[in-house]
């Protein structure tokens, strides 16, 4: 007989790792202290690795959370299975470094004019429906330089600042928009394929010294498996980035 094992999706595994600060455990403690399981299987499980159910849904419980809050759907899973490539795989080692976080998302904006006057709804919806107009706001724990990227519905990985939407990557502490003023766009038109998208934002002292990150493009980077690659390095070895997190749904 089979072994059904269950697997933490990306959002999950940034739940269970929030949970494990704030009860001020550590991966180790669930080992020693709590004994439920080797050091390899609780490591798998924060790494969204596929876990015993019964060892899964412990872990859960001893994190006060509530499995099915934590595990991958069944969309998802799909997903991961038919298009586990190398890009996908950087993807996914990004968002385990990442925190999932309630300070960036997407503010729905009702035009009133082509200027900047516009009506905001209570910040930040999880489901946006196409044809939409939203801005994105990030609210900055500390000054630094901004590398906001997303990945669509479609898989593909795009740079949003710095880009012509944000010509100014390096901000104040606070909140800033996107577009920012100066673009030659008030807010984002949301069309294409609905479906999960996320956004990835990591904040430098510095700027990044990456050669594709020039300035003056007059479109959207379109982010390669080596510039992916790139970025997950230069995260690892920069120990003073903060790299945060979101998702949300894109409907009909």
């Amino acid at each position: 007989m089979s072994v059904v094992s269950l697997i933490a999706s990306p959002s999950g595994t940034q739940r269970a790792r929030q949970a494990l600060r704030r009860l001020n455990l550590t991966q180790r403690a669930l080992v020693n202290e709590r004994g439920i399981a080797s050091w390899s299987t609780v490591n798998n499980f924060f790494n969204g690795k596929p876990v015993k159910r019964e060892i899964f849904m412990e872990i859960c419980e001893e994190l006060n959370l509530n499995w099915q809050d934590i595990v991958i759907s069944f969309s998802e899973d799909k997903e991961n299975t038919l298009q586990l490539t190398p890009f996908n795989k950087l993807w996914q080692e990004l968002i385990s470094l990442a925190s999932l976080t309630e300070e960036m998302g997407m503010v729905l904006v009702k035009e009133e004019t082509l200027g900047w006057r516009k009506k905001i709804s209570n910040p930040y919806e999880k489901l946006v429906r196409l044809g939409s107009y939203i801005q994105f706001e990030i609210n900055l724990p500390t000054p630094g330089y901004l590398l906001l990227i997303q990945r669509d519905a479609l898989g593909e990985v795009w740079c949003f600042c710095p880009s012509f939407f944000a010509p100014q990557p390096e901000l104040s502490e606070g909140k800033t928009s996107l577009p920012q003023q100066g673009s030659p766009m008030t807010s984002f038109f949301i069309e294409g394929t609905p479906g999960k998208e996320q956004i990835l934002a990591v904040v430098t002292p510095d700027a990044p010294n990456f050669a594709w990150l020039m300035p003056g493009n007059d479109e959207v980077l379109k982010i390669t498996e080596n510039f992916l690659l790139e970025l997950l390095n230069y995260v690892k070895i920069n120990g003073s980035s903060q790299i945060l997190y979101i998702e949300y749904q894109i409907i009909e």
